[in-house]
């Protein structure tokens, strides 16, 4: 499997709002979590909703933070959204951080490669 098709193989995948994960999961395309996730979630995209709560490591090319996240963040493009509340360290392709978002942490620039 090549990895330019990492992405194209996925699709779209919505635990539900008031979900209770703890583990290691992977998704090939698109994850949006609403609920609460323990553990480390890699995919090609993915969104902390507003009612999300994260602990633990991220790994995605793409990663909206809308809502609560604790740990170890690893991505392409990282936008933290204005209901953010980051704590941990970021380490990005490229950032964006709305007016209002809250982050306390390091933050370190470096081009991303797909976690194996």
């Amino acid at each position: 499997m090549a990895d330019q098709n990492y992405s194209e193989a996925g699709g779209h995948s919505h635990l539900g709002s008031g979900s209770r994960i703890t583990g290691e999961l992977y998704f090939p395309g698109t994850v949006e979590l609403p609920g609460y996730v323990k553990g480390r979630v890699e995919a090609s995209s993915i969104v902390i909703e507003e009612a999300g709560e994260v602990e633990g490591e991220i790994h995605a090319a793409s990663i909206d933070i809308k809502g609560r996240f604790n740990g170890q963040v690893t991505g392409g493009k990282v936008r933290l959204h204005t209901s953010a509340r980051v704590t941990g360290e970021i380490t990005y392709e490229s950032l964006s951080i709305e007016s209002g978002a809250q982050i306390e942490g390091k933050c370190r620039s470096q081009s991303y490669s797909k976690a194996t």
